[in-house]
């Protein structure tokens, strides 16, 4: 074999040789680039989303920690909620907080439930009212909705519904 290749490689002229051997260097190396560059890119992609993944996961496990050490830290254990504060009492606590102008609808529904529903509100300020006073109401809360307001930054439309029941 070797002797048909120098036999081949006599046959041609000086700068054919040079040509020849210029692309048995060049074919293999554009082989090694076109082959080895996209797995070496599509790897480079993977460890990082294995990082951001490892990244999320030291996240939600240090605020579950922080939340364990919120609840141990609570002075109401989950069976200690007083009762239902009622509908004049949730007003009463929309008053304190400031929220009641805010305050769309209050209603009540059969089996206790009460649903609260506000069209713009200062979402920061309802949330603070939410976990403020949630742990001792006497209420679970069953279902929640909020919506942004894309004209009125900071404010939200929501609906809550709660049940009786503690947190």
């Amino acid at each position: 074999m070797s002797a048909r290749l120098i036999d081949l490689l006599l046959q041609r002229s000086r700068r054919e040789r040079q040509l020849l051997s210029v692309l048995a260097v060049l074919l293999p190396l554009a082989l090694a680039l076109a082959l080895l560059l996209p797995l070496q890119e599509r790897r480079q992609q993977a460890e990082a989303a294995r990082s951001d993944a490892l990244a999320l996961q030291a996240w939600v496990r240090a605020r579950a920690a922080e939340k364990a050490a919120l609840d141990a830290a609570l002075p109401l254990p989950r069976d200690a909620a007083g009762a239902p504060a009622g509908l004049s009492g949730l007003e009463q606590g929309l008053n304190t907080a400031g929220l009641r102008s805010a305050l769309s609808e209050l209603g009540s529904e059969g089996g206790g439930a009460v649903t609260l529903r506000f069209d713009a509100v200062d979402f920061l300020r309802l949330a603070a009212w939410l976990s403020s006073v949630h742990p001792g109401w006497g209420y679970s809360i069953r279902s929640f909705r909020f919506e942004a307001l894309e004209d009125a930054p900071g404010k939200a439309a929501a609906r809550i519904t709660l049940v009786p029941g503690g947190s």
